[in-house]
């Protein structure tokens, strides 16, 4: 096991474009969009109705517009609604790319809306955006999705709720007017439980504060739970054999491995309403990035191992 402060990963050019990818890289790959996908989706809109081609157009830039204010605002609730909507733009080229015939506009226009689509969804993103409301000397590293929700529900559940979203203007767009308002009451509520469902996996964190680290996770946990440094002989990647507590909610990927220096107390959330203390002497943890918690524990003074 080692201890101490790991070389500055964010030192020289490459540690800089590291860091510069998840400040300015959502923003600008978004403020683009009209120059590229735009075009695109324009050229598609050109045979359809005036009306109807002027109204989209509309709803196109406010909702440009609104996603392009979101990404510029780090915060726990904008990277929910920027994961929601920039996505939104890469069916919307698919669909264009059908009823388009310039090579290059498809390719061009294709390719910027998955760029606009996968960028707010790398985890440095997500991990700046969940870190921008830390308080004081806190850093806050998000945990990754439960394993089940990610394969099974998390694209239908965005799925249903862009459709929520969208489905109501445009068929108002097309002079629908009946299905237009019906789509309209019933996607509000729709999209308000979606986002719902959506953000409880932006407000999973694991948080480093001044006396130890914070485990927040409303999914698992019944509560925040503090552990105090001197409490936490080491922080490292769960060992093949571990017998630690999960609670990483079958998340993919490397879990890391709390260990401490006497048993600690958990209150895990077993059912709707059932919750259980579970005793343990270290704890299986998944952040969606483990080595950037590895180097703030060691900055931190943690061991690691």
């Amino acid at each position: 096991m080692t201890s101490g402060t790991p070389a500055d990963p964010g030192g020289g050019f490459f540690g800089r474009s590291r860091n510069l990818l998840p400040a300015f890289g959502p923003g600008l790959v978004w403020a683009i969009q009209p120059f590229t996908t735009g075009v695109l989706v324009g050229d598609a809109l050109d045979p359809t109705r005036h009306g109807f081609r002027g109204a989209v157009s509309w709803m196109a830039w406010l909702a440009w517009l609104a996603v392009l204010i979101v990404l510029a605002v780090p915060r726990p609730l904008t990277l929910t609604l920027g994961r929601i909507g920039a996505p939104a733009i890469l069916p919307a080229a698919a669909w264009a790319a059908i009823n388009v015939d310039s090579d290059a506009t498809i390719i061009i226009g294709v390719a910027s809306a998955a760029a606009a689509a996968l960028v707010p969804l790398l985890a440095a993103v997500g991990e700046r955006f969940v870190d921008a409301a830390s308080y004081g000397d806190e850093q806050r590293f998000p945990l990754r999705p439960p394993g089940p929700v990610l394969l099974l529900l998390l694209l239908p559940t965005w799925a249903l709720t862009l459709a929520a979203v969208t489905s109501g203007p445009l068929l108002l767009a097309d002079r629908q007017w009946v299905g237009g308002v019906v789509a309209v009451v019933a996607g509000v509520p729709a999209a308000l439980v979606g986002f719902r469902a959506l953000s409880r996996l932006t407000s999973r964190f694991l948080v480093f504060v001044p006396n130890g680290i914070v485990i927040h996770d409303q999914g698992i946990l019944a509560e925040s739970v503090l552990f105090r440094q001197y409490e936490i002989a080491a922080i490292g990647p769960a060992r093949a054999d571990t017998t630690a507590e999960d609670i990483t909610s079958q998340a993919l990927g490397m879990a890391l491995e709390l260990r401490f220096t006497k048993p600690v107390t958990v209150p895990v959330v077993t059912g709707r309403a059932k919750v259980e203390e579970h005793t343990a002497l270290s704890l299986m943890v998944s952040a969606s990035r483990p080595a950037a918690v590895l180097e703030a524990a060691a900055r931190r003074g943690f061991v690691i191992g």
